[in-house]
């Protein structure tokens, strides 16, 4: 039998901890460093708007490959060893981001940053969710993502200090550095697990119901519609804010914002979906994420853009592990499957969202038309999981997964 993430008292604790480091990592860190440093490379480097847009188009195309690669060699590689070589990938894009100064350049070491992303949080959810779902909490799963608001805020705070004297290369630096500190604690929480497999006899009866599968068409339908809307806002958001003359050398703290929202809402809202459901809570975000869209557009004044960040940051990463633990718990053994396949879509949902806001942006000269349709794609989103809402029975029987002995 491969080892298993112990637990304390009855509570995963390390199950937790390492997920949350990984995901500080791979999103946190990896992803989500790009934001603070994009007004910096266009001011000092000279990147247009539109290319902004397909940089981080390039970084999601990486993390859909990934995405795509990973879900058909994790087996046979394991998740132990995967999660290590991610983590080393992300150490050496990063630190590779300061050796150039040119698109074509940066666009490969974005495709790299996405690829190791994906072999993270592919491998983690490996690692750690059939433990959630053993312990009989899939909704754990959102709690994982406070770590990626912990680096949305300490990036935020960090790279335009640094940026002031060593420029956007430091900031790159800086992002390296801890990659590489982090990836270390990160290796140590998990390294004496390999992967965890529940057996196919103690799940495959929830696989089988009627309502799973159609349940969970929808809510990959929704997660396709969520990574196009949220990487427009999540792209541009600080660019939106530099526009302010009173904010150009603070937009940065409404990122800060986000993620200090993050945090506390990846804690909250698994605990309301504890007692409400993983869909009808997903749905609630959806309509929040939403909501803050449309508050940029209707106010549009430093308030209203920091007004949005708050909402947009205690509403979107919630979202990404209810639905991943709803789907583990509906797809049973075959949850590395069908978790793989939401992933690719949503990998390919990001790839279209900063390009086509990029554009858009660029020929109507703000940002509006993009936030609309972001919107819109979103409360399509929230009205497509609400047909996700299981039966009562259905419910019960696709929660059930035994313990193994």
């Amino acid at each position: 039998m491969d080892k298993q993430i112990g637990v304390t008292n009855g509570f995963p604790y390390r199950a937790v901890a390492g997920g949350v480091l990984a995901m500080f990592l791979a999103f946190g860190v990896g992803r989500f460093a790009y934001t603070p440093l994009l007004p910096l490379m266009q001011k000092e480097a000279g990147l247009a708007v539109d290319m902004a847009g397909y940089l981080a188009s390039m970084m999601y195309l990486g993390y859909l490959s990934g995405s795509i690669i990973v879900t058909r060699t994790l087996f046979r590689t394991g998740a132990r060893r995967m999660l290590s070589l991610g983590l080393i990938l992300l150490v050496l894009a990063s630190a590779a981001m300061m050796g150039g100064d040119f698109f074509i350049y940066w666009a490969m070491v974005m495709f790299a940053i996405g690829f190791s992303s994906a072999m993270i949080f592919l491998a983690t959810l490996s690692l750690v969710l059939g433990i959630f779902l053993d312990y009989g909490a899939g909704w754990l799963t959102a709690l994982l993502y406070s770590g990626i608001g912990a680096g949305i805020v300490l990036v935020g705070l960090v790279v335009p200090e640094i940026a002031k004297f060593s420029g956007w290369q430091g900031g790159w630096c800086f992002v390296a550095l801890v990659s590489l500190l982090a990836g270390l604690g990160c290796s140590l929480l998990l390294r004496p697990y390999g992967l965890n497999k529940q057996p196919e006899q103690s799940t495959a009866a929830a696989w089988s119901e009627d309502g799973a599968k159609r349940a969970a068409v929808f809510l990959i339908g929704a997660y396709f519609l969520l990574g196009f809307a949220y990487t427009i806002g999540g792209t541009f958001m600080v660019s939106m804010l530099s526009e302010f003359n009173s904010l150009q050398n603070q937009a940065h703290i409404g990122w800060i914002l986000v993620g200090a929202m993050v945090i506390p809402s990846c804690i909250i809202w698994p605990f309301v979906a504890s007692h409400l459901g993983e869909v009808k809570t997903v749905t609630i975000l959806l309509t929040l994420l939403a909501l803050a869209n449309l508050i940029i557009v209707a106010w549009p004044s430093q308030v209203g853009i920091l007004l949005a960040a708050a909402v947009f940051g205690s509403s979107f990463l919630a979202i990404p592990g209810l639905v991943l633990g709803r789907l583990g718990k509906l797809a049973g053994g075959q949850k590395d499957k069908v978790i793989g396949l939401a992933t690719i879509l949503f990998g390919i949902a990001m790839v279209l969202g900063p390009s086509v806001g990029g554009l858009i942006a660029k020929q109507t000269g703000n940002f509006n038309r993009s936030l609309i349709m972001a919107s819109i794609a979103l409360l399509l989103a929230a009205g497509i999981s609400m047909l996700a809402e299981p039966a009562r029975g259905s419910e019960k029987s696709s929660a059930a997964v035994p313990k193994e002995a």
